[in-house]
């Protein structure tokens, strides 16, 4: 195994505030998130949270939706 392969498998984690801004969201918003047991997947060593920036942008796909037919039309013919 190369040495790159190997760095390249470590995580990457960033705090509450730099995950809230990846999601767009606020760091309290999370915080709901995490007591209501929803959201992201997040890490807490020694009981400090963080978040790995692959399980973020994995949400982000998990999450994202296509229009349906509808609502494609509407938005061509400017209906709100």
């Amino acid at each position: 195994m190369s040495r790159a392969t190997a760095t390249n498998s470590y995580p990457t984690l960033v705090s509450t505030n730099e995950a809230a801004k990846i999601l767009g969201r606020s760091p309290a918003t999370l915080k709901r998130w995490r007591y209501e047991g929803i959201g992201p997947k997040y890490v807490e060593i020694e009981g400090r949270i963080s978040y790995d920036i692959v399980v973020l942008l994995e949400y982000i796909k998990s999450n994202t939706r296509v229009p349906s037919v509808r609502a494609a039309m509407e938005d061509s013919r400017g209906v709100a």
